[in-house]
């Protein structure tokens, strides 16, 4: 019997910690204008000296180039001081001049990387530890004006469990059929938006069906302008009654744990 923790970083910036392995998703990111937190510049001190919790980084997974997911010029400056495994970013194509930069800079450090470009609803699986498997499955950001917008979800496969992370993922129920076929999810974590929405907790009950929901991605304490901390109480009472269990990241390195079998 092992376990998965999970570390609240910023946002829907996690650190998993799986047998060893640390792999730190939408984590590094320090920009203002919008109403989420930002990466404390403790925490991204501590990442590019390697102290606890962020002593080893060996996987960086970015679901899409927003402020308040991922600063590629931070990515840059963390891969001069301390090394890693593997790295997933958007596709450079059409995103920002840094992100071109981004890119250059893994090429020419011969870093194991993927460029992801898949489109809603396609999705891809590969190895990347011994027992740790990662699905990417691609889906658009959601909102109106973000249609043309990519978001990746990842599926950590560790051991025989299996958690899902959303972003910023639009509830489109077609997104997630094909890759979540018979999949028994041990948690997915998701926005308050897709919690709150009517198609979004269909999606979670019908096609997700995890043992445990988490939302993340919350807002800050003094900076709410939509109410969604309390949106996301409300929503949590009805599910409540349903019987599923859920739980709220949105405090400074608060962490939840998942038992996990190993293979």
């Amino acid at each position: 019997m092992n376990y998965v923790d999970v570390t609240l970083v910023a946002n829907a910036g996690v650190l998993v910690r799986y047998n060893g392995t640390n792999i730190l998703i939408d984590g590094i990111h320090y920009e203002s204008g919008h109403p989420f937190c930002k990466v404390s510049p403790m925490d991204l001190q501590l990442m590019k000296t390697g102290t606890p919790p962020f002593e080893r980084l060996d996987y960086l997974l970015f679901s899409h180039e927003h402020p308040d997911h991922f600063t590629p010029a931070l990515v840059c400056e963390q891969l001069k001081n301390r090394p890693v495994k593997f790295i997933l970013m958007p596709d450079g194509s059409s995103g920002s001049k840094p992100l071109k930069e981004l890119l250059a800079e893994v090429r020419e450090r011969d870093i194991r990387h993927r460029v992801s470009s898949l489109g809603p609803g396609e999705f891809e699986s590969f190895k990347l530890e011994k027992d740790l498997k990662m699905t990417v499955i691609g889906t658009r950001h959601m909102g109106p004006q973000y249609q043309d917008l990519r978001n990746d979800c990842f599926m950590l496969e560790m051991g025989e469990t299996k958690i899902l992370f959303t972003g910023d993922a639009d509830h489109v129920a077609e997104y997630y059929e094909k890759p979540l076929l018979d999949v028994e999810l041990e948690a997915v974590f998701v926005n308050p938006l897709f919690y709150h929405n009517r198609e979004g907790r269909r999606i979670i009950n019908e096609i997700f069906r995890p043992q445990n929901v988490v939302v993340y991605h919350m807002p800050n304490e003094h900076n709410d302008p939509m109410q969604l901390r309390l949106t996301v109480e409300r929503a949590r009472e009805k599910y409540v009654k349903c019987g599923l269990q859920t739980y709220i990241l949105q405090g400074e390195r608060q962490q939840l744990r998942f038992w996990a079998n190993n293979l």
